[in-house]
């Protein structure tokens, strides 16, 4: 399993800090976690929700900069909706939210 590294500095960024936008985008990615099949509410030790299949804390992969950042393409509808963050005025290179 990869990580990376930029990607998750971002989330955890956006998540310190969100736009309204970005707030409404991570909170339908959330809902539709919540319908996942591989949706866990808690770990052992660390006690977060998490996706049991790429093993993200739902806390930060919801805010991720990345269009259809889940690798199940779970997230692909809601993102289509607010395809405005990711290739709108607000993106730098049209793939993030950056």
């Amino acid at each position: 399993m990869g990580f990376d590294l930029k990607e998750i500095a971002q989330s955890w960024l956006i998540a310190a800090n969100p736009s309204t936008l970005q707030k409404e985008l991570a909170q339908k990615r959330y809902s539709t976690c919540l319908e996942c099949e591989h949706y866990r509410e808690t770990r052992l030790i660390t006690h977060d929700e998490h996706c049991d299949d790429c093993g993200c804390p739902l806390s930060k992969k919801i805010f991720s900069p990345r269009f259809d950042a889940c690798k199940l393409h779970k997230w692909l509808d809601v993102d289509t909706q607010y395809k405005e963050i990711y290739f709108g005025k607000q993106s730098k290179n049209n793939k993030t939210l950056l």
